[in-house]
């Protein structure tokens, strides 16, 4: 995520700071970063005006943080789901048919089931795809201030060390749910339900991470080629297609990372950081090409990963991101329309209100209606049906339009940052990690006592120890680095070895020493 706006200096300084950082560890970068202004690949004042870091946006922070409230109440709300409604995921009964002893009056209490399950549709049609969104257009505020090497360095800190510490740690509240009413019962023991956690590699909630962090790693060195602090007109050192040395020859040396950089901008030839911006407003400048142009890329991908289950289910989630190709792809497309809409916003920005509005209606109404189909489709795992093309058109059409709206409207209204701003969203990737820490245990008492169990009360239960213990993560001095934000000064972690790698290494060997005992036991 991008820091805060930095302070300018002359620029002989600047140079100095900028090779110095290529040898510093994560933490001497990370605070170099707050009082510098790093120049990536220029080895000499260029005559000609460098295009200037865009500031910190507030709507970006303001729509981080309540989107991850919103992700909190859609996983909240999976746990009122009607029994056996969906068969590969379902967690909790139907509690107005368990037993005479735990069911309420339905006369006292109405069963909010199907209106969560409807709600918890509509969140799954476009939250996540927001987040990747968000996560690419950040990227380029990101690539400003960092070399190639420190901004994929920052992403293993940022994002593997927080994954590999959540799968680890983390199965142990989640199994705590094997004592929540079921019905029927569980025949195993706890100890083989929490191995069984270990023995698949689940992720849980940071496969957004583990999606995530590879999609940087794969995307960066495509980013850099077109961003204009790393690649100029005169540069040599970074080749892109159509230039003297192509980069399908020089670099990168992936095949696959080779292929996808010739493409370009969805086919579109640039050489330049100039002419990728042109190729992006050719395809999406003006508020026709920029609504539909995606939003109909998108419902492909969703209609094609609901016909093609073959291409999308697979057992160890972990590898989830290299097997399930139509998702990964709609994904990683999304990802990749966030980097490059930040980067051609001057030439594609829709200013008008009326623009912004319908496209934010017309993606909550298609939202709304995947929420519906969620709902009345029996077998949500059965792909090939009329449903399942439904939900693709309006799932994928859906979360675009709402994106470009919400973020359209939210940049109208949140002009300047402000300090709730800072605190609230330093404090999203803690909320957005443990909050099932807290939904599993809680929930997992509360649904034996009638009434205690009713939504509303469950939610308050549950939002305000998460909340405090997302803001005592912030305050909690070395334990921050393993929830994906930056150390404290003079902090042991990540350290200077192995160019601060060790932590990172320790985390995947205590986890993959998991994996082997849990699979042989």
């Amino acid at each position: 995520m991008p820091e805060q706006e930095l302070h300018s200096l002359d620029q002989s300084d600047c140079h100095e700071d900028n090779k110095h950082l290529q040898t510093t560890s994560y933490h001497e970068t990370t605070y170099l970063l707050n009082t510098v202004e790093v120049k990536p690949t220029t080895e000499e004042e260029d005559p000609v005006e460098k295009e200037k870091p865009p500031s910190r946006r507030a709507e970006i922070d303001v729509i981080i943080i309540f989107l991850t409230y919103g992700i909190y109440l859609f996983h909240l709300s999976v746990i009122y789901f009607p029994a056996n409604r969906i068969p590969h995921s379902n967690k909790y009964p139907n509690l107005t048919s368990v037993s005479r002893d735990t069911s309420e009056d339905p006369f006292t209490i109405i069963s909010p089931s199907y209106i969560l399950e409807w709600f918890a549709g509509f969140m799954y049609g476009w939250n996540m795809p927001m987040f990747f969104y968000l996560s690419g257009h950040n990227a380029y505020s990101a690539l400003f201030r960092r070399t190639e090497v420190q901004f994929r360095d920052e992403r293993v800190h940022r994002l593997l060390v927080p994954c590999l510490f959540f799968v680890i740690v983390g199965q142990l509240p989640y199994s705590i749910s094997y004592f929540s009413p079921r019905y029927p019962p569980l025949e195993i023991s706890y100890w083989e339900y929490l191995r069984n956690f270990y023995a698949n590699f689940d992720l849980q909630a940071a496969w957004f991470l583990w999606y995530l962090f590879m999609f940087f790693q794969f995307m960066t060195y495509y980013f850099t080629v077109f961003h204009p602090a790393h690649n100029t007109s005169d540069s040599t050192n970074i080749a892109c297609c159509g230039s003297t040395k192509s980069c399908c020859s020089v670099r990168p040396l992936n095949c696959l990372t080779r292929f996808f950089c010739c493409l370009h901008f969805l086919l579109q030839p640039s050489t330049s950081p100039e002419e990728f911006k042109l190729a992006v407003a050719k395809l999406l400048g003006g508020p026709f090409k920029l609504a539909l142009v995606p939003a109909i890329l998108l419902a492909l991908f969703e209609v094609l990963h609901n016909l093609t289950p073959y291409l999308t289910i697979v057992r160890y989630r972990f590898f989830a991101v290299f097997f399930q190709f139509t998702t990964t792809f709609s994904y990683l497309l999304i990802f990749v329309l966030g980097y490059a809409t930040a980067a051609a916003d001057s030439l594609i920005r829709q200013t008008s209100k009326v623009w912004a509005w319908s496209c934010f209606i017309s993606g909550m109404a298609l939202c709304t209606l995947f929420g519906v189909v969620a709902v009345l489709d029996t077998n949500p795992i059965q792909y090939g049906t009329n449903m399942g093309v439904l939900g693709g058109l309006t799932r994928g059409s859906g979360q675009w339009l709402l994106i470009i709206g919400a973020v359209s409207l939210a940049r109208e209204k949140y002009t300047a940052p402000k300090d709730w701003h800072r605190t609230c969203r330093e404090m999203a990737l803690p909320f957005y990690l443990v909050h099932q820490w807290v939904i599993n245990p809680v929930t997992s008492g509360a649904l034996w006592v009638p009434y205690l169990r009713s939504f509303p009360v469950v939610l308050v239960i549950t939002t305000v120890p998460t909340l405090v213990l997302a803001y005592l993560i912030t305050k909690s001095g070395f334990l921050r680095y393993f929830f994906g934000l930056p150390p404290p000064k003079g902090c042991c972690l990540p350290g200077k070895h192995l160019r601060g790698f060790v932590p990172v290494l320790i985390l995947a060997g205590v986890e993959l020493l998991c994996l082997v005992l849990a699979n042989s036991l």
